[in-house]
Parts: C-alpha cells; structure tokens; sequence
C-alpha cells in the first residue's frame, strides 16, 4: 500500500522508485493469497490515481522548460526579421530627395539620350503608341563599374515627373525562405497603384543570375522566377517601365534578357576623351581652381578612368591643397591625385634602404628605355622611384589619343615595356638577384599573352580559335579542350612571353649607357616627367626644376642626417636662421650649400605658413625646442 499509494507518487527518484519495484516483485512470486491480490489491485489502482495529478504536474512543468529556450529564439528572430517579414517592401522615391538631372549627367551621351527618350515616353505615352507600338516594359544599363548607371537612374528620377521605385538586388534576399519572391510581388504591386512609373533594380545581377537546379537548396530560383512573371506574366504591367543596372550582363538569365522583358538594352562605357573633358568641367566648377588647369591635358592623362574615378581625382587633389594650405588647386596636385586613384596613396620620400632604392631606379630605367626605343608603344609621361601603394616605382604612360582598336604590334610592344623591368634587373644586377619587383609586370603581361591566344586568335601555331574561360567553369572547360590542346596553348603563351623579355633585354643592352644615366637621374632627382626622360637620353643638361613637396621633402631628408650627425644647439639653430632669413633678402649673403637656408628661402618663397614648416622640422626629428626656435626667427 505505501509502494503505491505513497511511495510511486512521492518518490519521483529512479532508485528508489526501482527498489520499491523489486520489492512488489518478491512479495508476487511468494503465491499471494485471493485477499491478496485484491488488495494489491486496489492499492494500484488506489496509488496510480494519486500518482496520476502528481505526474501531470511534472509533465506541465517539463513542457514549460522544453518550451522556453525555443520560444526565446523565436522571439529574438522575431526582433530581428519580424518587421521585415511583416512590413511592405516598398522603395517609392520622393521626386523632391533628388538633387540629380539630366543637366549632371556628363561623358555618356549616348546612354544619356537613350534615357531622356525614355522619360519623353512616360510624360506623354500617347505621342509613341499612337501608331500601334507599345512602351517598353524594361531597360537595362549595362557598363563597369563607375561609369554612370545609378547616375542616370537618378537623373531619370529627378526628371522623370512620375512615380520612382527604386531598389537593390541584394535587398530582396534573406536568410528566410520565399522572402525575396514575396518582395518583388510587393515592389511591383505599388508599382502598379501608381502607374506610370519607374521601377529602378540597382545590381539586378543579384537576383537576376542564371537559374541553377539543386536539391541542396531547391527554393535557390524563386526570387527570379517571380521577377520574370511580373514582367511577363497574366498579370498586366502596363505604364510600368523597369530600369536595371548591372556589370555582370554575362551572368544574367537568359530568359531575364529577352523581348518583352527587358526590350532596351544600354551600354555605359568609359567616357572618351571629349566626354572627360565635359566631366572634368562639372566637378572642378564645384571646388576652387587655378587658371594653370588645363583641362585637356587633364582628359589625356585619364584615359580609360571612369566618370566616378575624375570624380574621386578632383576631391583628392582638393583635399591635398587644402592640408597644404593653399587658396586653389593647381596642376601639381591634380596630377598628384591621378597617381593617387591609380596607384593609391604616394609616397613623400623613398624607401630607407638605398640597395633597394637603387634596384628600383634601374628596374624603372629598364621599363623607360625600353618603351622610349620600342615602335608603337605608349608615350612615356613620368617615371618616379617614390613608392606608390605596394610599389616602390611607377613608370606611367600617356596615351596620345583614345584607342578603339589595338593592333597586334601596339599589344607586343605593351609586352615588351612590361618585361623591361625585369630584363634590367638580371642584365645589372645578375639573375641570382633579380627580385619580387617584377610580379605584376609579369601578372599583366601573362594575362595579355593568354588574351592574345585564347580570345584574339593571335597565334599561328593555335590558330583562328576562341577558348572561352567563363568565371567557375575554367576547370570544366579545359577539360572539354583536352590534354595536347591546353599543352599547345600554353606552349604559345609562353613562347610569346619569353620573346618579348628577349626583345627587351635587346634594347636594354644596346642602350646601357643611356640605361645607367637615366637610373642614376632617377636616384638623384626622384622623378623625371616626359620632357627630363628625353633630356637625359639625349644627353642633354638636366634642368630639373623640383616641384614644391619634391624640394621639401628632400631637404627635410638633408635636415634630418644633419641633425642626427651632431646635436644642434638653441644658438645654432638661431645662427642659421639668421642666415635664412638674410638669405631670404639677399640669396648671395650666405653659403647656398647651407640645407637650412635653403629651406627657410623656399618656405618663406612658397608662403608656407609657421605650423606647416613646423610640421616638417618636426617630421625631420628635429626637436620641439629647436623647431620652435627656428620658427620664431622664420616668423619675422
């Protein structure tokens, strides 16, 4: 009676709950009585009774706690998405946000006209179906990067005067399932209450790539197959105009990109040289100038830069001017800021080490030389041996106009510059100590002898044959060309290879005196442009004229040995800049060689004010006390 009356309901405990079991099973096999087992039965029945609300209550108590971890996760996901699951994903733009026209939009007219065809059409739709024809339903812009698409989906919203929708391909998706079909019904069922209108899909590449069939993740294709349906679908779209934008049109669907989906399709290139110009106009009317900027020269020296790339140069050479304290924004520092978008940030002055400096300077030698003597290569525009990003050089190249077509010569001597600075290296140095300098010289000129073979059919032993390499089926398709085909190919390329770096090696050794005297200018003045690289093939005097940081840096270069040599003190420091200020009055009153004058004169000469001269004493570690001293003097 105890066992199931009490003990079963009171002793939740597995033993002990056990042992009372072994101890019922003894008392049965003992032949009970008739009496017995009716009590036995009783008890049970009597013990399950109270053992029956007790266990209900444990079981409640055991859903609960199962309960509570999964409902606080739902609850956190609910925070985090629910609003997104619940809400209404509509982009509409208010036409008074927008500060772009038509007016803005620079360098591409072609794309341009296209889009203010577009806007005719929907500010009076009559004019173009009074024929029978119908509006578009869909235009893709299609262009790299930079170039002006989301520029001219703006304009479009500016000027446009109707309902603008916009939206990116990466906001539709989600890590919920069917959110991004869900999306694109809601996007375009707004679109459609507000008809005519525009509906703006940024990067549609996105959700817009080729469909892929897998039973990993079956639900992969939704968001475009809904997308496809509002296009074309039963449901009608009418006055709804789609505008796309894309960099990857090689990765679209197919069926995204036929008639009656999108029926325009609009290319955005880069800008020639005449739309630079325009582009350039636009942004350096928006900063403060100097009557030295000249504009075409500007646009030959960007050639293949993007609208978004002058954009960047303009707001880089005005924000180098303005931490120089200058009033304006002259060439030097627009041509600063190219260096800048195109090698990222420059160096001031090179590296410490001097055997590095000097592998640099004949390694940029060999690259000048090479092209100067090559036919058909790109005019030569400046080489330097300051560091500019993971460079320690540059040599840089101005074409003279903008190419539509490059000849297979033009792509040779291309080759034969790359390899100069590497045939350099071995010819001085040996070729146990050529060096890493040449990794992306190398990188472009095997990526140019592969195009040469593979997509320009430039090769004789090849042939007239393409071998396309689309991105993630390279492995696929090499294994469809074969094992002697992929081996001839890259027999060509590496014959191409080697007979440029042969050619350069040539030229190199047939001019290695003007080689050596254009290394040793290169580490003497840092930086030669186009009219010094002659002057120093040609044997001419070198009339270096050192462009206001040039000079500064290096003489704070000078500075700094001085000052580590001996220690300055406060009355020597005072004596020199005495003497510079003298200088500054009368240059023959004192000894030229003296860094300090020199320094002073310039500084004074260039209108520097006290804090910046201050701030390259200091650079040069020259102490607070003595930098300060220095400047009191300066300041009279």
């Amino acid at each position: 009676l105890l066992l199931f009356q009490d003990g079963y309901a009171s002793f939740p405990n597995l033993f002990l709950r056990r042992k009372h079991l072994e101890s019922l099973e003894v008392l049965l096999k003992k032949a009970p009585t008739e009496d017995t087992k009716v009590l036995v039965k009783n008890a049970f029945a009597d013990g399950y009774v109270a053992a029956g609300g007790l266990t209900k209550r444990y079981v409640g108590v055991a859903t609960a706690v199962l309960l509570l971890p999964i409902l606080l996760v739902l609850a956190v996901l609910y925070g985090l998405v629910g609003d997104r699951i619940l809400s209404t994903f509509s982009r509409e733009v208010v036409p008074e946000d927008v500060s772009v026209n038509f007016e803005d939009v620079k360098g591409i007219d072609d794309a341009k006209n296209e889009m203010i065809r577009i806007v005719e059409f929907l500010k009076d739709p009559s004019k173009f179906s009074r024929l029978g024809g119908r509006l578009p339903k869909g235009v893709i812009l299609v262009g790299p990067p930079g170039t002006g698409k989301t520029l001219l989906a703006k304009a479009i919203a500016g000027e446009a005067g109707v309902a603008f929708f916009r939206a990116s391909g990466s906001e539709f998706e989600e890590m919920l399932v069917g959110l991004g079909a869900k999306r694109v019904r809601e996007l375009f069922a707004a679109a459609r209450l507000r008809a005519p209108c525009v509906v703006f899909i940024d990067e549609i590449d996105t959700i817009g790539s080729k469909r892929v069939s897998s039973s990993i993740y079956p639900y992969a294709n939704q968001t475009i197959n809904q997308l496809l349906n509002e296009m074309d679908g039963f449901q009608s779209t009418e006055g709804v105009i789609v505008l796309a934008a894309t960099n990857r049109r090689e990765d679209l669907d197919p069926a995204l990109m036929r008639p009656g989906r999108f029926d325009v399709e609009v290319k955005v290139g880069y800008p020639d040289s005449k739309g630079r110009v325009e582009i350039f106009k636009l942004y350096l009317s928006k900063i403060k100038v100097n009557p030295d900027i000249d504009i075409e020269l500007l646009a030959r020296w960007t050639t293949g830069f993007t609208g978004a790339d002058i954009e960047n140069m303009v707001n880089q050479a005005a924000l180098m001017a303005a931490a120089d304290d200058r009033s304006d924004v002259n060439m030097q520092y627009m041509e600063s800021a190219r260096d800048f978008v195109l090698m990222g940030p420059g160096g001031k002055k090179r590296v410490p080490d001097e055997y590095a400096n000097r592998i640099t300077a004949y390694h940029e030698a060999g690259h000048t030389v090479v092209s100067y003597f090559t036919k058909n290569s790109v005019p030569l525009h400046r080489v330097t041996i300051l560091p500019h990003g993971p460079s320690l050089g540059h040599t840089a190249y101005m074409p003279e106009k903008d190419q539509y077509h490059v000849s297979k010569e033009q792509i040779l001597a291309t080759l034969d510059t790359l390899m100069g600075g590497r045939a350099a290296e071995d010819i001085v140095f040996g070729a146990d100590k050529i060096t890493t300098g040449s990794a992306d010289d190398l990188r472009k000129a095997t990526a140019i002898a592969t195009e040469m073979v593979k997509q320009y059919g430039m090769s004789e032993k090849v042939g007239l044959r393409v071998f396309p390499d689309s991105e993630g089926f390279a492995l696929q398709q090499s294994l469809e060309r074969g094992a002697s085909t992929n081996e001839e190919i890259d027999s060509e390329i590496k014959k191409i290879l080697q007979d440029a770096y042969e050619r350069a090696r040539s030229i190199i050794k047939s001019h290695i005196n003007i080689h050596k005297n254009l290394a040793e200018a290169l580490l003497t003045y840092e930086t030669l442009d186009a009219k010094e690289i002659h002057q120093v093939i040609e044997g001419l005097p070198l009339q270096k004229a050192f462009t206001m940081e040039e000079r500064l840096v290096k003489l704070s270069q000078d500075l700094k040995a001085v000052v580590k040599s001996r220690v300055v003190s406060a009355e020597e420091m005072q004596k020199w800049t005495e003497d510079a200020c003298s200088f500054f009055f009368d240059e023959n009153s004192v000894d030229s060689d003296d860094i300090l004058v020199h320094f002073c004169f310039e500084a004074a000469k260039r209108d520097l004010a006290a804090g910046r001269v201050k701030e390259i004493l200091i650079s040069a570690e020259l102490s607070a006390e003595n930098a300060d001293t220095f400047i009191i003097t300066f300041e009279v």
